[in-house]
């Protein structure tokens, strides 16, 4: 049997993530979102993105900004678009993508993501 020539992912990442559980507040920025603000845990972050575990229906395209509440006591404030979702069992994992990200959060979430 032939084998295949290896491939590399298609998938590429502009920062490095890791996998954390740190709770996230949120609040929708459209003022006619269902859900107006609210909880999630965030399963993974990076400079760039995130994934939150949210039992809350969202909706790709709606813009929020969220607060992660990091290792160190510290709070990230980041805005973002959520760029996809997954159903899993009774939770949903929305993928998020951050707009803008100052400098001193960025700072604290590479923090957070070194392993």
């Amino acid at each position: 049997m032939p084998t295949l020539p290896k491939t590399k992912s298609s998938e590429r990442r502009r920062a490095s993530r890791r996998n954390v559980r740190l709770l996230t507040a949120f609040r929708f920025l459209d003022k006619n979102a269902p859900i107006k603000n609210g909880f999630a845990r965030a399963l993974s972050l990076s400079a760039a993105g995130a994934l939150l575990e949210t039992p809350d229906q969202f909706e790709v395209g709606q813009s929020l900004e969220m607060e992660f509440l990091l290792d160190d006591n510290r709070i990230a404030k980041v805005g973002g678009i959520i760029t996809r979702i997954n159903k899993r069992k009774e939770f949903y994992e929305v993928g998020i993508e951050f707009g803008k990200v100052p400098a001193k959060i960025k700072k604290w979430i590479e923090q957070q993501t070194e392993g």
